[in-house]
């Protein structure tokens, strides 16, 4: 009942990034993934009870909040690109591939082919309102892709992909993907094969 709630405001394009609903009245089976929420999880802290002067950690009925993490109904749930996707990205020059990770690890370890290099610390201001199409084609060799341009982000293990996929849904772009596996899955399969 409270996360229909939560389902409602993300059905009307609300998209925040936590929203906080009191437990009180939920119980655990009553918390059902959503089509629009990416997460959630129920606070455990240790609070003081009424009822007697012993510390409860016991999330129910003391917890006051579950925070959620709720996406935009336009955002795609399905927001994960596989090792067998990326493997044929050279068939598909249609979809970017994006390496967040730093050119000193790019250099280290090598690159997924078809890859461009977009350090974490750069995606907010290449992807945003800011930079220009000219620019973005100068200091990473390809067109500025439009919010609807097909992204797939990587980086060592998915972590810091991420965190860029957030970035850049949040500045409009609707659909991207983490390959949630990135250079260590590609690593491994690609040795795997050439044995």
């Amino acid at each position: 009942m409270v996360f229909n709630a939560c389902a409602l405001l993300v059905r009307r394009g609300v998209s925040v990034s936590r929203l906080t609903i009191p437990v009180r009245a939920v119980v655990y089976s009553q918390i059902k993934p959503l089509s629009n929420v990416r997460s959630f999880s129920v606070c455990r802290f240790s609070i003081r009870s009424t009822e007697s002067s012993r510390i409860s950690t016991d999330p129910l009925p003391y917890c006051g909040i579950v925070p959620v993490r709720c996406l935009s109904s336009r955002s795609k749930m399905s927001a994960i690109a596989t090792y067998e996707e990326v493997l044929d990205l050279p068939n598909h020059p249609e979809k970017l591939l994006i390496d967040v990770r730093n050119p000193d690890e790019l250099a280290e370890t090598g690159k997924i082919p078809t890859s461009i290099n977009i350090p974490l610390d750069q995606v907010k201001q290449a992807f945003g309102p800011e930079t220009e199409a000219e620019q973005f084609r100068k200091l990473y060799g390809v067109a500025k892709p439009q919010p609807d341009h097909y992204l797939i982000l990587s980086c060592r293990t998915g972590r810091r992909s991420q965190m860029a996929l957030d970035t850049i849904t949040e500045l409009g772009y609707r659909n991207a993907r983490n390959y949630k596996g990135s250079w260590t899955e590609w690593a491994a399969k690609q040795q795997e094969a050439a044995k």
